[in-house]
């Protein structure tokens, strides 16, 4: 229905996909037209397309009133026989106009961006831009902008808005595009407070704004900060500021971001784990079985065309065998509800130690943690019921409690088919003790070789172990890393209990190179919270100073590292400690002194740091 007479566009989305059915490929085509009114517009033949977009546009003159669009699908080979299917799907039919002028209307939030109304002459026009392109720029580049960037921006404006056609609207948004284009935007550069006796000078207050803005909220200063850094009251009152800060809502993206990147929670939605392969290591060991996966596997490594006929055959057979076989362990599956809600639990748990100022070990080991009720049954905790995550106090036998035990660290930590006491006890080192071991060696052999020398049975992953550490070179490492990982051999690679693997109780005991002795993951938690709360302590320390300064640490950030942690020891391991201790620490509040940079950013070209650590990226 036309409103008005006039000129309209005429826009049809279609999609068009051919599906094949066992494997054949026959011819399958089909003519499409399209009429309005009668008068044919398209006439096009399809083939073998593969789930193609299409969009086709058409100016048409038409008076005010009803409109007829037909679409019409001529099969063009109709004695072909039909194996396979060929769909033409209508997405939508747009009718835009009519294109005169005197009928545009304004689109939605065009006030937001444009207030009044556009002024008709050249100075009005200029300075309404200015008016709206500085304070964006301000915005953008996170401090305030000088008159001649201003002026330049508006210049580059009106170049647009004078081409014939072109409309204000579109100089500005081309004065915006450069903006977000521009180096001060997409970098942090940071001037510094006006010291010429310091090597090692305060950066500005409106740099501490944006080091404290991408730290705990992973974004922009707001206008606050930016208030308080232009009145160069920010740092006196940083303490109020952080507080503020973590109390907003946007402080979970750094509890995301954080625990993402520390504890490599945020791969535990693609990690890759065979929920069949699992389980099924987890039940008695059934020799009939295993020799008729050996059989199918040898058998889907051949070439088809190297199948015999009995071959094919044998392989189907085993092939239904397998997956109906694989069905019943399709409860077990890391569906995508089950990963978001171990990844949430893990940064609900830190977020509540931080946020409640806990002592920090209370990420090592606790009474509770935060459950919906498909993950509570994963956990095999009682009494948890619907979605929403929640604060749950665990059973007093329960292993779980604190970070190392939640299926994010144990999935993220396991091989597809079985757990990787490797994996684990190095990603306790790394991220907990921060002391990781040295790379290894090459051409080493991979634990399944070594348990090739096992004899008479299938070896349980702690025996693999044993014989992978027999070779001299192996052995320095795995004796740091293979008691802190063996200890969770109880977690299969899915986070769950067992207390068998093939059938044979599992040994989770170790003694660790210190000298603990433990029989039960329970026992090593709580060794690494008794005797190892220091090296706990400085891992954190260096990891939060990583991420809040968005670069590795060097050789002289240790004085830094050693100065938070003492003021952490000194105030009971608690959480407030560790950030206030991260803000206030030099690398946090100064920069090396460059004489190639500016002391005051003013113009787009004034020259930028030139060392590579005085450009800090945006996160």
């Amino acid at each position: 229905e036309a409103e008005h007479d006039g000129r309209y566009e005429l826009i049809l989305d279609l999609s068009a996909t051919e599906r094949f059915v066992d494997g054949r490929n026959d011819l399958n085509r089909c003519r499409l037209i399209v009429r309005g009114d009668g008068e044919e517009l398209l006439r096009r033949e399809f083939s073998r397309e593969e789930g193609k977009s299409f969009r086709f546009e058409f100016d048409r003159d038409w008076k005010a009133g009803p409109h007829v669009l037909t679409v019409e699908v001529q099969p063009l080979t109709p004695d072909e026989k039909q194996v396979r299917s060929l769909s033409i799907r209508i997405r939508s039919a747009t009718l835009r106009g009519p294109m005169d002028p005197r009928f545009w209307v304004r689109p939605p939030d065009y006030t937001r961006f444009f207030p009044r109304a556009v002024p008709d002459d050249v100075e009005g026009r200029r300075s309404y831009a200015r008016e709206l392109i500085g304070p964006f720029a301000e915005r953008a580049f996170r401090r305030p902008v000088d008159d001649a960037t201003k002026d330049r921006l508006v210049d580059l404006a009106e170049t647009v808005w004078s081409d014939e056609g072109r409309t204000f609207e579109a100089g500005v948004a081309q004065a915006m595009t450069a903006v977000l284009a521009s180096p001060r935007f997409l970098f942090r550069e940071e001037a510094v407070e006006d010291d010429p006796k310091s090597r090692h000078p305060l950066v500005d207050e409106y740099a501490l704004a944006s080091r404290l803005s991408y730290f705990l909220w992973s974004t922009m200063p707001d206008d606050e900060l930016i208030r308080l850094a232009g009145a160069h009251k920010l740092r006196a009152g940083l303490s109020a500021q952080v507080d503020r800060m973590l109390a907003d809502r946007r402080s979970a993206q750094f509890f995301r971001n954080f625990v993402g990147q520390w504890l490599q929670a945020r791969d535990v939605e693609a990690v890759v784990i065979n929920a069949a392969v699992v389980m099924a290591r987890d039940q008695k060991p059934d020799p009939e079985a295993d020799a008729q996966r050996k059989r199918l596997r040898a058998l889907f490594r051949k070439k088809p065309e190297e199948l015999t006929k009995d071959e094919q055959k044998e392989l189907n057979e085993a092939r239904a065998r397998f997956f109906g076989a694989s069905r019943r362990f399709k409860e077990f599956e890391l569906t995508g509800d089950l990963r978001r809600a171990m990844r949430r639990e893990t940064e609900m748990y830190f977020e509540h130690v931080i946020r409640e100022d806990r002592p920090l070990v209370e990420l090592l080991d606790g009474d509770y943690t935060f459950l919906n009720e498909r993950l509570a049954k994963v956990y095999g905790v009682e009494g948890v019921r619907g979605d929403s995550m929640r604060r749950v106090t665990l059973p007093k036998d329960s292993p779980r409690g604190g970070l190392l035990t939640q299926g994010t660290v144990l999935t993220v930590t396991s091989n597809p088919d079985r757990t990787s006491p490797v994996k684990r006890g190095l990603f306790i080192l790394d991220n907990i003790l921060g002391s990781p071991p040295a790379p290894p060696p090459p051409n080493l052999p991979s634990l399944e070789e070594s348990g090739a020398r096992a004899s008479g049975k299938t070896p349980s992953v702690r025996e693999l172990m044993v014989l992978h550490r027999e070779s001299p070179t192996c052995f320095g490492c795995h004796a740091r890393m293979d008691p802190l990982g063996l200890a969770f051999e109880n977690f299969n690679a899915l986070g769950r209990w067992r207390d068998n693997e093939r059938g044979a109780p599992v040994d989770a005991s170790g003694t660790l190179l210190t000298g603990e002795t433990f029989r039960r993951v329970g026992e090593l938690k709580k060794a690494l919270v008794a005797n190892h709360r220091l090296e706990f302590h400085r891992c954190l320390t260096e990891k939060l100073l990583t991420y809040a300064l968005g670069r590795g640490l060097e050789a002289y950030d240790v004085e830094t590292v050693d100065s938070i942690v003492g003021h952490l020891e000194s105030n009971e391991g608690r959480a407030s400690a560790l950030i206030a201790g991260i803000i206030e620490s030099a690398p946090f509040q100064r920069r090396r002194r460059s004489t190639t940079t500016a002391t005051k950013l003013t113009a787009p070209d004034a020259r930028r740091a030139s060392h590579p650590s005085e450009q800090r990226t945006r996160r």
